[in-house]
């Protein structure tokens, strides 16, 4: 099999591997700090999600199973026979969905900023965006949903970095994804899954907040749940070294 997307690789070849899943809006780079630290001891696959970075712009939403088998078929390209996706938001509930689909290739799941489903409140308030960006573009939505995302932190660098990259967004890549996702219930899914997983939450966060959170770790057989206090919306981004952190404890814990 091939796979289209845009993807970048770090660390040792031969350690387990992290298969990285950004949120609505960002791309890999959203991973950066994280990779850092993971890459000394993990092998490390960050993607663009289909509609995003530099991955193809496809010309309607995507649902969910399509970004499901683009990850399938990049694990078999890269001849993986074992994976841990880590997702963020709506990278979250892609991983979701991929987990309960390639079941048999996930050793363990790391979940942040979560949600079990994606539904009407969630369509809305995309839809309400998206005509913003088709009359003016990316910049209509700033800096109002960056503020959003960084609720409770201070305006600082890493602030300001995420702001630059998402005015860069193709409009029409962040409408097919953003639409895509709405309707997705990963219910069933959370509720098929036995591999330990590691579900984090930010304080701060507004869009998902921590209790929906605290909800999936609740469906999931084998999970545990952490909040941390200086993150919002994008606890991987937000408090790198802590989530970091979080996840190489939690897998040294889990054996692996």
């Amino acid at each position: 099999m091939t796979t289209d997307l845009y993807y970048t690789t770090g660390g040792p070849a031969n350690a387990p591997a992290l298969l990285l899943l950004h949120p609505l809006g960002s791309s890999h780079e959203f991973w950066e700090e994280c990779t850092a630290i993971w890459s000394q001891r993990y092998f490390v696959v960050a993607p663009d999600l289909r509609g995003a970075g530099r991955s193809p712009i496809p010309d309607r939403p995507q649902k969910v199973d399509v970004h499901v088998r683009d990850l399938k078929t990049l694990r078999e390209k890269l001849g993986l026979s074992a994976i841990i996706p880590v997702g963020c938001a709506i990278g979250s509930v892609i991983a979701t969905a991929y987990a309960a689909e390639d079941a048999s290739a996930v050793r363990a799941l790391i979940l942040s900023n979560t949600t079990d489903r994606l539904g009407e409140e969630s369509r809305q308030r995309h839809e309400s965006r998206l005509k913003l960006v088709a009359e003016k573009g990316m910049e209509a939505l700033l800096p109002a949903v960056i503020d959003m995302a960084f609720e409770g932190l201070p305006k600082d660098e890493r602030y300001w970095r995420y702001l630059d990259r998402f005015r860069k967004n193709d409009p029409r890549g962040y409408g097919a994804l953003a639409l895509g996702m709405v309707g997705t219930d990963n219910a069933k899914a959370l509720s098929s899954l036995g591999c330990p997983t590691l579900v984090v939450a930010g304080a701060h966060d507004i869009l998902l907040p921590p209790r929906l959170s605290r909800g999936v770790h609740g469906m999931l057989k084998d999970s545990e749940f952490v909040e941390l206090a200086d993150a919002a919306h994008f606890a991987p981004y937000q408090a790198p070294s802590e989530f970091a952190a979080l996840v190489v404890d939690f897998l040294a814990r889990r054996g692996i």
